[in-house]
């Protein structure tokens, strides 16, 4: 987001992100992740950079990268990517898809690479049409640690809709979790230590404006967090959020470092981010998007905490500034290195990747004249299973044909898992969530959706999924649109 960081799991694969709003999918997980056996590949690797694009006909100047796959061999990773505007005047621009990457070592310290990714997105109102990106990159390796190597990149990237379709040059880093091991030597998994959901209300500062001019209004966010405990005082965390009023189309991706102090049930907190926003008419410049606040938490349960915040946000070079007052709720599953779990038994999740059409009808578009009657979307989501049969759900959505470049859907549902055979199995879910741009009528932005999918299992260890459903906006007046869905559905399970 899910940044998108997953861990090592044990014997499955799974990746994920978030699209132009809620992305709870891929900043869920929330767990210590088993390590695979010896002979599968070891852990995940995370890239991200800034790239300079050469094209002058739009304020897309550069992109920001962010890239999370897990090593299928010691060469080879496959996961999913995020690109956000970062250079120019066009925050908001958002692009989310699968890539793959490979490696080649030339020596102990230096190797190249080779990336490819496809995807969609749109946004800031420099893309019009679908909104398809394809990205072929090259990259110099240089390792500075085991862990850590640094990255000159050069790429292509194309973006029906917009003039770019040429070169980029950037800068990057890359990661490798699962390289550390434990005393029997295998290698660690990442600690997810908690999952918050939460609600910001941002009140725009005097003299805030919008792209168009007027005065910025009221925003209220919804979005997801995922929480790594660095130490007993300090926090690391992912965030997306995407604005269910006030701002249609608006998202935001942050990461936070948090200090805190905290008695029995009580803990106080400040913190800092920084990432990247825009989109809803929403003038973040670049896309650059700072914060600070101060909360603080309570334990209600010993798996769950109620969290109240204070603070301010802005961007670093556009008008966009106000305050924000935050609530959310945490799923704790390790309390200062004490797993929180109710069994020994795993927690077992899902994840599931492919595409959903929407057929188009009346009210779909603000404007009419789009001729599109099939709207093609990448989708990611992943399940969290609270019982036996039933779970809840994070799905993230972005298009990729159709004619709508920067329409994006996330959403929360919760869903029934009904076994038919051994093979065969039926889920029925209910989602509810924000969605907006590309000139879709959302309505404000609330949508909810119903859906069932049919499964069958191919290996133990992945699904093929055909999913039919509806959806609709919230407040009426909106598209509602039915959706077909097709994808693979990987189940796995967590240890801590």
């Amino acid at each position: 987001m899910l940044v998108i960081c997953l861990p090592v799991i044990r014997g499955e694969s799974v990746a994920h992100y978030v699209s132009k709003v809620l992305a709870v999918a891929a900043l869920a997980g929330g767990l210590t992740f088993g390590a695979p056996p010896r002979a599968q590949a070891q852990g995940f690797d995370i890239e991200t950079g800034v790239e300079a694009i050469s094209s002058p006909n739009t304020l897309i100047r550069g992109l920001q990268r962010l890239y999370v796959g897990r090593r299928v061999s010691d060469r080879l990773s496959f996961g999913q990517g995020i690109y956000t505007a970062a250079l120019g005047d066009a925050g908001g621009a958002f692009f989310w898809g699968f890539e793959g990457v490979a490696r080649v070592p030339l020596s102990d310290r230096i190797g190249l690479s080779f990336s490819g990714f496809l995807g969609g997105g749109g946004g800031a109102g420099q893309i019009n049409g679908d909104g398809l990106m394809l990205r072929a990159s090259a990259a110099l390796d240089y390792r500075l640690s085991r862990a850590w190597d640094l990255q000159l990149t050069a790429s292509w990237i194309r973006i029906t809709g917009a003039p770019i379709d040429g070169p980029a040059l950037g800068l990057g880093v890359r990661y490798r979790l699962g390289d550390t091991r434990d005393a029997a030597g295998e290698p660690r998994g990442l600690e997810f230590d908690a999952l918050s959901f939460y609600a910001s209300q941002i009140a725009p500062a005097s003299g805030s404006r919008m792209r168009s001019g007027a005065a910025q209004t009221p925003i209220t966010l919804i979005g997801a967090r995922a929480i790594y405990d660095i130490n007993p005082r300090t926090r690391l965390s992912f965030s997306a959020a995407g604005a269910g009023r006030g701002a249609q189309g608006y998202m935001q991706i942050m990461a936070e470092a948090r200090r805190q102090y905290s008695t029995r049930r009580l803990t106080f907190f400040v913190e800092g981010g920084a990432g990247f926003g825009g989109g809803g008419d929403v003038d973040t410049g670049a896309g650059l998007i700072l914060s600070a606040v101060a909360g603080v938490s309570m334990q209600m349960t010993p798996r769950y905490d109620v969290e109240l915040s204070f603070g301010a946000i802005g961007a670093a070079n556009g008008s966009f500034r106000g305050t924000a007052l935050s609530l959310g709720l945490v799923r704790a599953f390790n309390r200062q290195g004490r797993p929180v779990q109710a069994d020994g038994t795993g927690q077992r999740w899902a994840f599931s990747a492919g595409f959903s059409a929407q057929q188009v009808g009346a009210n779909y578009f603000m404007a009419p004249g789009n001729l599109a009657n099939l709207v093609v979307m990448q989708e990611s989501s992943i399940d969290y299973f609270v019982g036996r049969r039933f779970y809840v759900t994070g799905t993230a959505q972005t298009t990729m044909a159709g004619g709508v470049a920067g329409y994006a859907i996330g959403s929360l549902g919760a869903g029934y898992e009904f076994p038919l055979s051994d093979r065969w199995s039926l889920s029925l879910e209910g989602h509810i969530g924000v969605a907006g741009g590309g000139g879709v009528n959302t309505a404000g932005g609330f949508v909810g959706a119903l859906r069932a999918e049919l499964d069958y299992q191919v290996a133990p260890s992945w699904r093929l999924s055909l999913g039919v459903g509806q959806m609709r906006t919230l407040r009426g007046g909106g598209m509602q649109p039915a959706t077909l869905t097709f994808g693979i559905k990987i189940p796995f399970t967590t240890h801590l």
